[in-house]
């Protein structure tokens, strides 16, 4: 049943948080105790049938927020993993696409468990080669998913881990994309955690993948200038930073892939302002910060990974 998804508990303070109610007005609105809703959303107690179908009525949402996802074929997925089929892959897809929007607004605080748990149950599926090769490329769009929140977390070992583990699905995919945006985020916490040469050595790896889409590529070119300048070797950053132009450029035309949604001429722009910034260009960096943010879609201005950005364009610290 639905109530015994491993997502379900998280969900339910999500979906409760998102609508702007507090536990003591939904434990009121549900007739539920609040400290035992409070252990249900955080899955310390399994989640009943009774609860479900409360939170339902006061949500006034009989999916619990997700119209595109069959929630008895999901109770299904979960209840016999053997048993499912690509249909399933697709009410993953919607959690996903859901989850990465709420992080937007929310932070990677919320949306950690649900991702916790999807990765769990995508992870099954490409066990059980549901719908091919296509289960085990979701299960490394997730396991990457949750590895970045990880590493926003503070988390860096169960994010290394999890960023690993997209990588190998990926490959036993045969995902190239997949595979080059495991290496490449894995190459940024490998920064994060002060790993300079790895995380350099990584992304040049990353770089040499066939097949790849070429915004990823793109990316991978601005990452790879950063890393140079951050390891003092400024000329090499530079060079690098003209070569992620010129490939910036090339994709103009191009939508981005579904799985790097937020890479724009306004994204690019953020990052060739903070490797002009940490070259020593403060002006120019700055400005660049600034109109990259203005270029960006509006969602993604306000959103909670942009506030570094906002705050550099103001006059503070620039993104290391």
């Amino acid at each position: 049943m639905f109530a015994e998804s491993v997502v379900a508990g998280p969900l339910l303070r999500e979906l409760r948080t998102a609508a702007g109610i507090g536990l003591r007005v939904m434990a009121t609105r549900t007739a539920f105790a609040a400290g035992y809703l409070s252990e249900v959303e955080t899955g310390r107690k399994p989640v009943t049938d009774a609860v479900v179908c409360a939170y339902r009525k006061v949500l006034g949402d009989p999916t619990l927020g997700m119209p595109d996802v069959d929630v008895d074929r999901l109770a299904a997925t979960v209840a016999d993993p053997s048993g499912a089929g690509a249909s399933s892959l697709e009410d993953i897809t919607v959690i996903l696409e859901r989850s990465r929007r709420l992080e937007y607004s929310a932070g990677p605080g919320l949306v950690a468990p649900v991702a916790r748990g999807l990765d769990g149950l995508a992870r099954v599926l490409a066990a059980e080669h549901v719908a091919g090769t296509s289960g085990a490329a979701l299960a490394s769009e997730v396991a990457r998913f949750r590895g970045w929140l990880e590493l926003a977390l503070g988390r860096p070992h169960s994010g290394d881990k999890a960023l690993a583990d997209s990588a190998e699905l990926a490959e036993e995919a045969g995902d190239p994309s997949q595979l080059q945006h495991a290496m490449s985020f894995r190459a940024y916490g490998l920064r994060e955690q002060g790993d300079l040469r790895s995380a350099i050595a990584l992304t040049e790896e990353a770089l040499k993948v066939p097949g790849t889409h070429p915004m990823l590529r793109v990316y991978d070119s601005y990452q790879l200038a950063k890393f140079h300048v951050a390891r003092g070797e400024a000329s090499a950053a530079l060079r690098q930073l003209r070569r992620a132009d010129r490939a910036a450029e090339a994709t103009d035309e191009l939508e981005p892939p579904s799985y790097g949604y937020w890479y724009s001429t306004g994204f690019w722009a953020l990052q060739r302002g903070r490797v002009l910034w940490m070259a020593g260009a403060h002006d120019r960096g700055r400005q660049e910060v600034i109109d990259g943010l203005a270029a960006l879609p509006g969602a993604d201005r306000e959103s909670t990974w942009a506030a570094k950005w906002r705050a550099a364009a103001d006059g503070g610290d620039m993104p290391a």
